[in-house]
């Protein structure tokens, strides 16, 4: 009796243990996924706060203040501590506390030096800003956008850093780069740890990628052309020119356009089938990305077309230099007029009428692009322009000759 009543107790214990550890790994699940309530404006009281927040799922958004007083050109030292009064950091964790996959460092003002922003597990070197942020504004509103390929960081609405993690620094002055880069690309971000923020505020902006399409405005319905109908009689080619004008890229990474999801803010084009694809005009320069997001019909966004005179990228199939030829054609001064188009599955960059990038998509990515029927710009300024073709085009409503009121028009 005694025998079976020991056997019972180890029994009891074992199965006892076996439930604490199932409480503690389902308290550590729970405790990774966001609270809704994040979604509003939650205030950090102390200099270091742990909060579950998914980063992949979420935009994150910091309400910070620059401070009264700031120095922009500081002794050498007091640029690299982390404690300073314009100084905030968080540190990034997967699947526990104990697993940093990243450490991130930015300013609540620009440095004279450049001593801006830092990725630490991307950056040798801390990077300079775009502009001062907020334009000096004390009350500046943050977004980092973390996606699987790369990441960016805005303030009111400007860009002011961005990073791919396939193109991380690679120095011997700092062993792991640049892998390091593409594995925080890699990581699920679940929880944040916030430090030397106190008083500043964060909240959640959903990834709300799936949203119903809305009906075109009256009078804009088109038929997509076909290839039958490729060769046009003078006539309609008339009224396409009649109907052709520019009109500003109007940026979708904004509240208003949901963060690139409102379809409002997009463009509807067949363009597995466009001849002409989308004509844009912009300054080409090395660091300054031109930008598309594609859409499928349903809203979803399938990818970015992203290039500029230093590479070309696209989400999940192209990744390479920009070919001389390209980098050449540029105008000498001033904005260049180029095209972009994936007609029947090849990528095409063409200036002047001349193909001078060509890249054909095969299999999941020929079908995933084949999807394309709307696209809008992202990160592009007021100053580039796109030619909006009625013929072949169905604006939202917020593709306007002012962008809905926020590009000014002259």
């Amino acid at each position: 009796v005694s025998t079976q009543s020991t056997g019972s107790s180890g029994i009891n214990a074992e199965y006892g243990g076996f439930f604490l550890s199932f409480l503690t790994l389902f308290g550590t699940i729970l405790s990774a996924v966001l609270d809704p309530s994040l979604t509003e404006w939650r205030h950090l009281k102390t200099n270091e706060e742990r909060i579950p927040f998914p980063l992949k799922d979420y935009i994150l958004e910091v309400k910070a203040f620059r401070p009264d007083e700031y120095d922009t050109n500081p002794a050498y030292s007091e640029l690299f501590r982390t404690d300073k009064s314009t100084t905030m950091m968080m540190m990034l964790h997967a699947g526990n506390w104990n697993n940093k996959v990243g450490r991130l460092v930015w300013n609540t003002i620009k440095y004279d030096r450049g001593y801006d922003v830092n990725i630490e597990e991307c950056d040798a070197r801390y990077q300079a800003y775009r502009s001062f942020p907020a334009g000096g504004k004390k009350e500046q509103i943050w977004a980092w956008n973390f996606n699987r390929n790369d990441v960016e960081l805005k303030c009111d609405g400007e860009l002011q850093y961005s990073q791919h993690f396939d193109e991380g620094e690679d120095t011997p002055r700092k062993p792991g780069l640049p892998q390091s880069c593409r594995a925080l690309g890699d990581a699920d971000v679940d929880r944040i740890i916030f430090r030397h923020m106190e008083g500043y505020y964060i909240r959640g902006i959903p990834r709300n990628n799936k949203r119903e399409t809305t009906p075109p405005p009256e009078g804009l319905t088109t038929k997509y052309p076909t290839t039958e109908g490729a060769a046009t009689t003078e006539a309609a080619t008339t009224e396409a020119t009649v109907h052709n004008k520019d009109y500003p890229t109007c940026d979708c990474w904004t509240p208003e356009c949901g963060y690139c999801t409102n379809m409002e803010c997009t463009v509807k084009q067949d363009l597995i089938n466009s001849d002409r694809g989308i004509q844009v005009t912009s300054k080409l320069r090395r660091k300054r990305l031109n930008s598309i997001v594609l859409y499928d019909e349903a809203g979803s966004e399938i990818g970015k077309f992203r290039w500029s005179l230093r590479g070309i990228w696209m989400t999940g199939c192209i990744q390479c230099l920009t070919p001389a030829e390209l980098r050449r054609a540029k105008a000498v001064e001033g904005p260049t007029t180029w095209s972009f188009s994936i007609k029947d599955g090849i990528v095409r960059i063409t200036i002047n009428d001349e193909c001078l990038y060509e890249h054909p998509l095969v299999g999941e990515c020929k079908e995933r692009y084949s999807k394309a029927t709307r696209f809008a710009f992202y990160d592009m300024t007021c100053e580039n322009t796109f030619l909006y073709r009625r013929s072949e085009m169905v604006a939202g409503e917020r593709i306007t000759p002012d962008c809905a009121g926020t590009c000014p028009q002259q």
